[in-house]
């Protein structure tokens, strides 16, 4: 069994399972780990992991490790009875966790983290009226296709629009194809879809709700054209899942402290998604 906090979102701190594991892109593995915790780590409380929303994220360690902290990682899919996560290898950590197989147990901290908010809630917060259809951009970068990958099956099929930019093959687009309105690759070295980067295909101003993760430069331009597409007179708005390094992963070392106009913010337990026009890049 796991221990569980009593937050709005609880979260479970045990070891679980792992039923797959499996390399979908050069250095990504897509890991699969059952949700029933193993029996001889019982400490007390609920029986399973909670259920993550969308947007949030676990601290993961393999078993044994040679590490002392976890590394967090986005949820990519999760149902009843498991949660799936893409990890990429570029650390000992990390390496650790690509190698495990099915059978092996994993450390598991989680989930964490705000969530993404849906648009007709984020609408109605914001006191945006709408008539019509709410124009929707889901925007995945490398790794970090993960969370807003997992969040577009919240939406309704065929009310958003989707674009994953990679540096060569694509990965973690399963489904998306079939559900969004539009789905848009762009690869640096031109394996797939548009040669190019993001601007090559993205306009802002074109959206009502932008939603996107990815490494800092790519979000950095994303919140740039919101901004200039505000500027312009544009409605949009967007929220940012950060990727930040983490080591408590409960809001304690201040390790993941990023900036934001109201003031320091810690990425883990404020974040990771946070509003494009609060967060400094």
């Amino acid at each position: 069994m796991c221990e569980h906090t009593h937050d709005p979102f609880p979260r479970a701190a045990c070891a679980v399972r792992v039923l797959s594991s499996l390399e979908i892109a050069p250095g990504v593995f897509s890991l699969v780990a059952g949700r029933s915790p193993v029996s001889s780590t019982a400490t007390g409380g609920d029986s399973s992991v909670p259920a993550p929303a969308a947007g949030q994220f676990f601290m993961l360690r393999a078993r044994p490790s040679g590490v002392l902290l976890g590394r967090p990682i986005s949820v990519y899919r999760s149902d009843d009875s498991s949660i799936t996560f893409l990890i990429l290898k570029k650390g000992r950590g990390t390496a650790e966790l690509c190698a495990l197989r099915a059978g092996d147990e994993l450390d598991l901290v989680g989930p964490i983290g705000n969530i993404f908010p849906l648009p007709s809630n984020a609408a109605a917060d914001a006191n945006q009226p709408h008539r019509g259809e709410i124009r929707v951009a889901l925007v995945g970068g490398g790794i970090g296709v993960a969370p807003v990958s997992g969040f577009s099956f919240l939406l309704a099929e065929g009310s958003f629009d989707f674009y994953a930019s990679f540096r060569s093959a694509p990965y973690g687009l399963e489904g998306i194809d079939a559900r969004a309105k539009k789905l848009v690759v762009t690869t640096e070295d031109g394996s797939a879809g548009v040669k190019g980067m993001l601007p090559a295909v993205f306009d802002a101003a074109a959206y009502d709700f932008v939603y996107a993760c990815g490494p800092t430069p790519m979000l950095r331009y994303v919140k740039g054209a919101i901004a200039e597409a505000v500027a312009a007179g544009s409605p949009v708005r967007g929220f940012l899942s950060l990727e930040e390094h983490m080591a408590c992963g409960a809001g304690a070392c201040l390790g993941c402290t990023v900036r934001t106009i109201n003031g320091n913010r810690r990425c883990c337990v404020d974040g990771p998604v946070f509003d494009a026009s609060e967060v400094i890049l």
